[in-house]
C-alpha cells in the first residue's frame, strides 16, 4: 500500500487481510487485497490555526502547490520544514478523506502558534580561558511571516582577572540578526547582522565592527548554496606592531552537506562545508582570499547505537596579501582550544617571529576523532585525540604537528548533551597549557 502511495495514489488502502494457516504442511496463506485507487494531484492547500502569522506564507512556505503530484515524503517534509520555523509549537498535515470534484486531494495544514518572544542566558567555562556569560532576545514573528530577530551580548575570560577592575581585560560580543525565510522564493533565506567584539588572545588584541548580507539557497534538502558581501573594520596589535587598522570588503561564497539524523547528538551521517571569500582591504589596498573547508562522519554501533565513532577534518588557506601583515589577524588561521585541539589555550597553535611572538598563519589543517560510548541512557564517556598544525605558507608543511587527548563525559538532556572535557597536550610549548577543562552543551562537533 505505501509503495502505491508513493506512486501518486493517495486513496490507496487494503481492502482485505486473510490468513490460512495448513498445520499439515506447517505453512501459512496470506491474502492482502489493495484497493490502489487513482492517481492524483494535490489540490487547494488550506490553513487552519494561525492566529499571526501569516495563513498564504504559511502555504507558500510549505511548498505545497496545488496539481503537484501526492507524495507522502512530500508531505511530511512540509510538515518537518514548518516545525523548523520555531513559530509553531505544533504543526501537522493533513489529507482529506476524498478527492475534490476535479479529482484533485484537497491538504489541510494545522498549526498551532508558540511563544514568538524569547530571552535567555548561557555560560560556558574553559580551565585555561576562564568563564564566560551571553545573553540574548529574540523575536521569531517580526513582522507575519516568520521574520526573527535576535539581539546578543556575551562577556568572556571571567575568572582570567589578575585585578579585578580592571574589567578591560575582558572580551566582549553584541550583535544583531534579522533573518528573513522563504525570501523571494520558498527555498530561499535572507539574513543581514551586525556585530562588535573585543578579543584578547596571547598573541593579539582586536576590536572589530562588522556588517554581513547573505543570501542561502536550498538545493535539496541536504544541500544549501549561499553567498553573501561583508564589510569589516578592524584595529589591531599583534605582533607587527600597535594600531594597525583594516577596512575589509569580502564576498563570502558556501556550500553546506547535512546528512546527519540528529544536528545536536548525531549518530549517523555526515556534514561537509566548504568556503571561499574573495576579500580586498581599502586600508592597505590588499587582495587576498580565503579558502576552508570541514568534514564531519558519524557511525553508530550496537543496540540502539550505544557506541559512535565520530571524526572530522579542517583545513584552510589564505591566498595572496602579499606579507602577511597585510591580512587581518582576524583573518589568520590559528589553533588550539575546545574547537580544535584540545588541551592547547585558545589559538596557542601558530608559527611565530624570532622574537616568540604569535602571528597567526596561512593555512592549517586540524583533525578530531572521538568514541562516543554511552554508558546508560543518560551518561555518556567520550576518549578523544585531536591533532593540528599551523604554518605560515600556502600550503600546510606539517612541520609543527600539535596533538590533545583526553576524555570526556556526557549527560543527555532532551535539549542536546551536557558536555565536559578534560584534555591535555601531547607535546606542549615551554611555558604552555599543561591541561585543559571545557564545558558546554552539544558534542564537540
Amino acid at each position: 500500500a505505501e509503495r502505491l502511495k508513493e506512486e501518486g495514489r493517495p486513496l490507496t488502502n487494503v481492502t482485505r487481510r486473510q490468513v490460512v494457516a495448513d498445520h499439515q504442511t506447517n505453512t501459512v496463506d496470506v491474502t492482502i487485497a489493495v484497493d490502489a485507487g487513482p492517481v492524483a494531484p494535490l489540490g487547494a492547500v488550506t490553513v487552519k490555526g494561525a492566529r499571526t502569522v501569516d495563513s498564504d506564507f504559511i502555504a507558500y512556505y510549505s511548498r505545497l502547490r496545488p496539481g503537484q503530484t501526492y507524495s507522502p515524503e512530500q508531505l511530511r517534509k512540509a510538515g518537518e520544514r514548518l516545525r523548523t520555523l520555531g513559530v509553531f509549537s505544533s504543526a501537522t498535515i493533513n489529507e482529506a478523506d476524498g478527492l475534490d470534484p476535479s479529482g484533485s486531494l484537497p491538504i489541510g495544514i494545522t498549526v498551532s502558534e508558540g511563544k514568538h518572544r524569547y530571552f535567555g542566558i548561557g555560560a560556558s567555562y574553559s580551565s585555561l580561558d576562564g568563564g564566560g556569560i551571553e545573553g540574548y532576545w529574540g523575536h521569531r514573528n517580526l513582522f507575519g511571516q516568520a521574520e526573527s530577530l535576535r539581539i546578543e551580548g556575551a562577556v568572556r575570560g571571567l575568572g582570567e582577572l589578575k585585578d579585578v577592575s580592571d574589567v578591560t581585560s575582558l572580551d566582549y560580543t553584541a550583535g544583531i540578526t534579522f533573518i528573513k525565510p522563504g525570501a523571494f522564493v520558498p527555498s530561499g533565506t535572507l539574513e543581514a547582522s551586525i556585530k562588535g567584539s573585543t578579543l584578547k588572545t596571547d598573541y593579539y588584541d582586536a576590536a572589530t565592527v562588522t556588517g554581513k548580507v547573505s543570501y542561502a539557497y536550498e538545493l535539496t534538502d541536504t544541500d544549501i548554496v549561499n553567498a553573501g558581501v561583508s564589510l569589516a573594520y578592524d584595529s589591531i596589535d599583534d605582533a607587527f606592531g600597535d594600531d594597525n587598522e583594516y577596512l575589509t570588503f569580502g564576498v563570502p561564497l558556501g556550500y553546506i552537506r547535512d546528512t546527519r539524523d540528529n544536528r545536536l547528538n548525531a549518530t549517523e551521517g555526515h556534514y561537509g562545508t566548504i568556503s571561499l571569500t574573495p576579500s580586498y582591504d581599502f586600508f592597505g589596498q590588499t587582495f587576498f582570499t580565503s579558502l576552508e573547508g570541514s568534514i564531519s562522519a558519524y557511525l553508530g554501533f550496537g543496540e540502539e547505537d550505544r557506541f559512535v565513532l565520530a571524526g572530522r577534518l579542517n583545513a584552510g588557506t589564505l591566498v595572496g596579501g602579499g606579507d602577511l601583515s597585510a591580512i587581518p589577524a582576524t583573518r589568520r588561521f590559528f589553533a588550539g582550544g575546545g574547537g580544535s585541539v584540545r588541551g592547547y589555550s585558545f589559538q596557542e597553535i601558530t608559527p611565530k617571529t624570532a622574537a616568540d611572538e604569535g602571528t597567526g598563519g596561512r593555512s592549517y589543517v586540524t583533525a578530531n576523532l572521538e568514541a562516543r560510548i554511552g554508558v546508560t541512557d543518560t551518561i555518556g564517556i567520550v576518549p578523544f585525540f585531536d591533532i593540528g598544525t599551523v604554518t605560515d605558507t600556502t600550503v600546510p608543511d606539517f612541520s609543527d604537528i600539535k596533538m590533545g587527548a583526553g576524555v570526556g563525559l556526557r549527560y543527555m538532556t532532551p535539549f542536546g548533551p551536557l558536555r565536559l572535557d578534560v584534555a591535555v597536550p601531547l607535546d606542549p610549548y615551554d611555558g604552555g597549557s599543561r591541561y585543559a577543562i571545557y564545558a558546554g552543551i552539544g558534542q564537540s562537533f
